[in-house]
């Protein structure tokens, strides 16, 4: 099947090396007498054409997808394909779409669901299939976290000829779905070459909530670039400690999310609490932005410890605020292969997380802990364990850092996707 052929074709290079070289033969005598052949120029051999891929999401905020995306254009070997990108005319994104636009060789924001009106989504779409058409996409991936505009994006692709298209739904359902909406959504499935999961429980959940048959499916698991995370400058460190009154001596316990209903914060806020009573130079850092902010603040005052949290706001670069953490954690209820996490353990942090599974990042007890989801009293023992020992903090935090490098690099995913788009 197609996915077997693809996880087999990253392994393929050196098998046809030793093939080659098993079934050489010698070459046969030449004459002595020169001809005219020997004389004459050789033939000039045309490069091989590189394939045209497009990227296009509907991105309405920026998370775990987009940063996927952006590394995925960076690795993939630009020698193979010619790459495009299609994204939202979206506010919130517009940092996203400045970072992809500069990776691809064409981009363009268009806008083919409703989120303007069913009157711009008409132009929208006539526009992405125009795009289609002028730049000759033979195979599109499609990546999408809240199933808005795929339908129309998906027609419009099958009637402007392309040939191949991949879709991944980086947050699949964890519930069951509405008969006509699994119905719907199930169909889809069916229409596209094939369904690539970010994790094998992403995969699971499309089996059981949607019924995508999983032959249809190739699990391949988020990655980052273990080269991006060096070590931060103390100079650096100590200036974000004074910019956000982090006293010398604070056990900082922080996450790096978007502050959304779905992410398990209040969880978070209720398990810093318990944390407070035997870690008392504890303090929770909060990076990212969301819906959420001030709900949390004023969970954080009724709870009696707002003066130990301390909200960023968004950073377009995360990695100075981790290299502060002790200890990392993503109290999100039902997850799956999160790149935030993966830049956490790559920075070498201590993690703790509230799911995990079969081919997860986080092994329990080994590259991090995995605490009951939606259980603060569980969450803050997990974290107060990493607190009060400083040996196993630094033992989880490099078994982390190994772990990302090992099995969850970007350069892998790009590998693995490339040999799947060059089918």
């Amino acid at each position: 099947m197609w996915w077997r052929r693809c996880n087999a074709a990253c392994g393929t290079r050196a098998r046809i090396t030793e093939g080659i070289n098993a079934y050489a033969q010698p070459p046969a005598p030449r004459s002595q007498t020169m001809t005219a052949c020997d004389f004459a120029p050789a033939q000039s051999v045309a490069p091989p054409q590189r394939r045209r891929l497009l990227l296009f999401s509907n991105s309405v905020a920026l998370g775990g997808m987009e940063a996927h995306m952006l590394l995925l254009a960076r690795h993939l070997d630009r020698e193979q394909f010619a790459l495009y990108a299609i994204c939202p005319a979206w506010p919130p994104t517009c940092l996203f779409n400045q970072r992809l636009a500069a990776a691809v060789d064409q981009f363009a924001t268009v806008t083919p669901d409703r989120r303007y009106g069913v009157a711009k989504q008409m132009v929208e779409t006539w526009r992405f299939f125009r795009l289609l058409r002028r730049w000759r996409i033979e195979v599109l991936h499609m990546h999408s976290t809240t199933y808005q505009g795929q339908w129309a994006a998906l027609l419009i692709a099958r009637l402007s000829g392309v040939k191949r298209i991949y879709v991944t739904e980086h947050l699949a359902p964890d519930q069951r779905l509405p008969r006509c909406e699994r119905l719907v959504r199930s169909l889809f499935s069916r229409l596209v070459t094939g369904i690539v999961c970010v994790s094998e429980k992403n995969r699971r959940a499309r089996e059981v909530h949607i019924y995508t048959p999983p032959q249809r499916t190739l699990v391949v698991a988020n990655g980052v670039d273990p080269n991006d995370f060096t070590p931060i400058p103390v100079v650096q460190q100590q200036a974000l400690r004074d910019q956000y009154d982090l006293p010398a001596t604070a056990q900082i316990v922080g996450s790096v999310v978007r502050l959304a209903p779905e992410k398990g914060l209040d969880d978070l806020l209720s398990a810093f609490k318990i944390i407070r009573t035997s870690c008392p130079q504890a303090y929770l850092l909060l990076v990212g932005e969301g819906v959420l902010r001030e709900t949390l603040a004023q969970q954080a005052a009724q709870l009696g410890i707002a003066e130990y949290v301390r909200f960023t706001g968004f950073q377009r670069d995360p990695r100075p605020f981790l290299s502060l953490m002790d200890v990392f954690v993503l109290p999100v209820p039902v997850g799956s292969m999160s790149i935030g996490l993966l830049e956490a353990m790559a920075m070498e942090r201590a993690v703790v997380i509230t799911f995990g599974g079969p081919g997860e990042a986080v092994e329990h007890g080994v590259s991090g802990f995995c605490a009951e989801p939606r259980n603060p009293a569980a969450l803050a023992q997990a974290i107060e364990t990493i607190l009060h020992d400083s040996v196993l903090r630094q033992r989880l935090g490099a078994a982390a850092q190994r772990r990302v490098a090992e099995a969850f690099s970007a350069q892998r995913v790009a590998r693995v996707l490339g040999a799947l788009y060059q089918r």
